[in-house]
């Protein structure tokens, strides 16, 4: 609900001068409509859901060694840092390089279709289970020598570094959040100054780098610093995130009027999007009519929250049944902290928040976040770190 809010209304918490241009009033009674019917879905979508413990015997995750802890965290690294690192011929100049430019030039970025490179690109979900994992060992500190601290602390802050300098909102506050969950759910004893001081610094390091993120991710980071643009009367006086309001808007009024709903497609596109090409040779190449084309947008992409693509689906009611399903999900992961887990099951537990916040831009990434949680249940239940 926190994500959903932030995407569309917490943006209006400051002066948005240019948004009275960007859409009409009738557009934006609509868009609003829609979110708190969204919002009011989330909230009663958790009581389908009975609040008991997890049941399910996959997700009850036995406890790990330090050591074991330590080998998940190094391998997740390797592996999610391994297609980077393969694409600047290791070279960490390169590399670093890499993440200083602008957006969308980095040498790892992939084809739009994908090929048998898409399968290394999958394993960069591993970087998403650094920071929960950070989280834990953070608390576990006591038990782990300065050099093993020291490699897991410089591989927590490249992934940070990674994060931030992408210009991807999201990811950067997946990982500040995901990392503050591994923190909270596993405090041996929890006091103002362990809980609430990190919350604060956690909120604050996510609106602020999110501002700045804004402001360089089209000319990179590098030049951002070079040229001291964030000096310049260029940057905005105020923090804009997507403007998705205005975007949900035009949405409506050309669905079903110009476009028909698209049903099904929608689920379909959401199963079959995490599957690598050269295992579904058929996978479609997207939907049948893209968001862009709807809503008359040309030259750039357009956002409309899960909201925005459940409507596509089915009308209001697709936004009502995916909302109450969406909220029920969310209560019955919720039943995995409900009685006592190990530390490795909270990790995974704590994972589940970066699969809904980025659920919330879009439910197109659902069965795309969940795989790094089915990595670490893997490497709990088949691997050899028991």
């Amino acid at each position: 609900m926190i994500g959903i809010y932030g995407l569309t209304l917490a943006e209006f918490l400051f002066p948005q001068e240019e948004f009275d241009a960007m859409t009409t009033v009738a557009q934006t009674a609509n868009s609003l409509n829609m979110t708190l019917l969204g919002t009011a879905g989330l909230a009663i979508g958790r009581h389908l859901v009975a609040p008991k413990p997890m049941q399910s015997r996959w997700l009850q995750l036995q406890e790990i060694s330090n050591k074991a802890l330590f080998n998940v965290y190094v391998v997740s690294a390797l592996l999610g840092f391994l297609y980077m690192l393969m694409s600047v011929d290791f070279d960490p100049v390169a590399f670093i390089e890499g993440m200083l430019g602008p957006r969308f030039t980095e040498p790892w970025q992939r084809g739009r279709l994908g090929g048998w490179n898409s399968l290394l690109t999958e394993l960069g979900l591993l970087r998403y289970v650094i920071p929960p994992l950070a989280g834990v060992i953070w608390n576990r500190r006591r038990f782990y020598p300065a050099w093993q601290m020291l490699i897991m602390a410089a591989i927590f802050a490249l992934t940070l570094f990674h994060g931030f300098s992408g210009g991807t909102r999201n990811i950067f506050v997946a990982y500040i959040a995901t990392f503050l969950m591994g923190y909270l759910l596993t405090l041996p004893k929890t006091t103002f100054r362990n809980t609430v001081i990190p919350i604060l610094i956690a909120a604050w390091i996510s609106v602020y780098g999110s501002y700045h993120m804004l402001e360089f991710r089209t000319m990179g980071l590098r030049n951002y610093i070079e040229n001291r643009v964030y000096e310049s009367e260029s940057t905005r006086d105020t923090l804009a995130v997507d403007y998705n309001l205005s975007s949900i808007g035009p949405l409506v009024d050309a669905m079903p009027a110009r476009h028909p709903f698209l049903g099904m497609e929608i689920i379909t596109w959401s199963l079959v999007r995490p599957i690598p090409r050269v295992f579904l040779p058929g996978k479609p190449e997207g939907l049948s009519v893209s968001i862009e084309e709807i809503v008359g947008a040309e030259g750039w992409t357009v956002a409309v929250t899960y909201l925005g693509e459940s409507y596509m689906m089915a009308g209001w009611l697709g936004v009502i049944g995916m909302s109450l399903f969406l909220g029920a999900l969310a209560a019955w992961w919720n039943r995995m902290a409900m009685r006592h887990q190990s530390d490795y099951a909270l990790v995974v537990y704590a994972l589940g928040f970066f699969a809904a916040g980025i659920t919330m831009r879009s439910m197109f990434m659902l069965t795309t976040a969940i795989l790094p949680v089915l990595a670490l249940v893997a490497f709990q239940k088949y691997g050899p770190i028991r």
